[in-house]
């Protein structure tokens, strides 16, 4: 009996053990399902962002900073001057690509025209595609849906892509009519650009209308300067604070002129006192402007304001919380570089903090110590200048003393004396380059070594088809200059300088800033735009929309999109179509 007691007893313990081990198997395994499951889930908390879109219609306003021109070099080279990163570098999402309808390398008008309308347009028009339609702007949708809108700019507020989220021509030089198309069109206007609203017998460019006193009669507070902005915080707005462009930020000495950041902070202020929301285009125009003439002082300084209204912005956004901030350039412009053949692999960027003015700036007090010398009789072989040498000794204003018996021609300028023999073409027995006119009645001498005997750098200047307007100028360029740059140019600087047309627009500005640049070891690709895409920055509600590498054309899109404005059929699908080119 004990046998047979015992055998069922050892039986049940058996099978006893065996059930605890497998509850012990399945306690195990579950929990490894549970750490597998919490890992997955802590994967896709990762991606949380990127797997579904924000809420549509959920950014009840809209800050989009247009710093034109600006690529990544240009927030590398502003890095190193300023020693630490840029406020809204940390908020970088993706890159956007810039190609116009016709070109790989497109303008601002064509650049802004897709990224205010979500089309292509060609090079050079406003709001208008190739195939003559006109399509709302972003800005469009925002004040149709009863938002608050608006655009500052230190261009004037009628160029190319301010002109783009308000105005529609198929010629971006068009402004005066581009003009005619803001009032009622935007409620703030900020920038420059006074006479592109006032009328020609008042000194601007309308021919017939006076669109300021249309603004006001409209019901706009028409305000000029930075002390008006104060007096006026609500209602429609029309800041014109310059007749023209305004002043690179590095130049800006009018007290009354306000700066990019302290315009955007006023129409946030203004605009903001909308319960429906509001619409907001700020363009750091001038970072542009400033790579066209490869001014790399110009350019940091405007893009280190343009950082500052950004903040501005920034802090609006973290306050209010549905505010979507977007930052990018319409295109990168000149193909700067940080670095250069003279340099190697050094940088010098810390040259340029002794730069205290722009190169526009820094000419305009060069063109006030010049002597300007008229060619107008001189003449021309094979590219040399050659001026009648009383001529030139009483256009500068000098003593001359001819002796016909010993040929010579003594000259006195300023305690200075130079002795020329006419008959040995000999200046104190060197060889000089001069000739007989043709009737052998005047003394002809070479226009650059005769000034430079006197002291000065000498150069010249020509315009196409008017041989009258030909032009010496004589100058001391080191002891103009460098006070300004705070350091030296060198002789070989100085060549370059005088070796341009000086009656060209642009070229003694732009080679200045080449020589500035070589300085600080960074160098220039053009004196136009680029065809590179630009980063995207972005904060706030919906901002991980932008992740990635986007198209202009898909910027409005999701901006519309995150306003609720329906301004396009596709938005949806766009957002969806990014959405799963993120995560696939």
């Amino acid at each position: 009996m004990v046998q047979e007691n015992l055998e069922p007893q050892g039986s049940a313990n058996a099978e006893s053990l065996l059930l605890f081990k497998e509850e012990i198997l399945l306690k195990s395994q579950f929990k490894k399902i549970q750490v597998l499951i919490l890992a997955f889930v802590m994967v896709l908390s990762l991606f949380a962002p990127f797997a579904s879109a924000a809420e549509k219609g959920s950014a009840k306003n809209v800050i989009l900073l247009i710093p034109d021109g600006l690529g990544a070099s240009y927030m590398t080279a502003t890095r190193i001057y300023k020693g630490e990163e840029l406020s809204f570098e940390r908020y970088v999402k993706g890159l956007m690509n810039t190609w116009s309808s016709n070109t790989n390398v497109t303008d601002s008008a064509a650049a802004g025209t897709a990224m205010a309308t979500g089309y292509k347009a060609d090079n050079g028009k406003i709001s208008v595609t190739p195939d003559g339609m006109e399509p709302d702007s972003i800005l469009d949708a925002a004040r149709d849906k009863g938002k608050a809108t608006g655009v500052v700019a230190t261009s004037r507020v009628t160029h190319a892509t301010p002109a783009v989220f308000v105005a529609h021509d198929s010629s971006r030089g068009n402004e005066v009519a581009l003009a005619q198309q803001y009032i009622n069109n935007v409620d703030v206007i900020l920038g420059g650009g006074q006479d592109m609203f006032t009328l020609e017998a008042e000194g601007g460019k309308q021919p017939e209308r006076n669109l300021v006193q249309e603004a006001i009669d409209a019901g706009y507070n028409y305000i000029t300067t930075k002390s008006e902005m104060a007096d006026t915080s609500n209602g429609k707005v029309l800041g014109l604070f310059a007749k023209a462009a305004m002043t690179y930020e590095i130049d800006r000495v009018d007290v009354e002129q306000p700066s990019l950041s302290e315009m955007t902070k006023y129409a946030i202020d203004v605009l903001s006192k909308d319960q429906d929301g509001f619409f907001l285009m700020v363009e750091g125009s001038q970072i542009d402007w400033a790579g066209h003439a490869n001014d790399p002082v110009a350019a940091i300084h405007d893009t280190l304001e343009f950082e500052e209204a950004v903040n501005e912005a920034l802090e609006f956004a973290k306050k209010d919380k549905e505010t979507l901030v977007v930052i990018a350039g319409d295109h990168e412009t000149g193909g700067l570089v940080i670095g250069s053949n003279v340099g190697g692999y050094a940088d010098n960027i810390e040259i340029l903090k002794n730069v205290k003015a722009s190169n526009i700036a820094i000419l305009e007090t060069l063109a006030d110590n010049v002597t300007i010398i008229s060619l107008a009789n001189a003449q021309e072989i094979d590219g040399t200048h050659y001026i009648h040498i009383r001529d030139a000794a009483a256009q500068l204003q000098a003593d001359l003393d001819y002796n016909p018996s010993t040929k010579l021609v003594t000259i006195n300028k300023d305690d200075q004396t130079v002795i020329f023999d006419l008959k040995k073409k000999e200046v104190n027995k060197k060889a000089f380059d001069m000739f007989l006119n043709d009737s052998k009645t005047k003394q002809y001498i070479n226009v650059n070594d005769f000034f430079e005997l006197f002291g000065y750098d000498v150069a010249i200047g020509t315009t196409k088809d008017k041989p009258e307007l030909t032009t010496a100028y004589l100058a001391h360029i080191n002891n103009t200059v460098s006070p300004i740059l705070g350091f030296d140019l060198t002789e070989e600087d100085i060549t370059t300088l005088t070796s341009v047309n000086w009656n060209g627009r642009y070229d003694l500005s732009n080679t200045l800033g080449k020589v500035v640049s070589n300085h600080a070891y960074l160098s220039w690709g053009t004196n136009n735009h680029s065809g590179v895409e630009v980063p995207v920055y972005a904060y706030g509600v919906g901002a991980d929309q932008f992740v990635g590498l986007i198209d202009n054309t898909e910027l409005p899109r999701i901006i519309s999109y995150l306003m609720g404005t329906e301004l396009f059929d596709d938005q949806d699908e766009t957002i969806k179509r990014l959405e799963e080119r993120r995560t696939n």
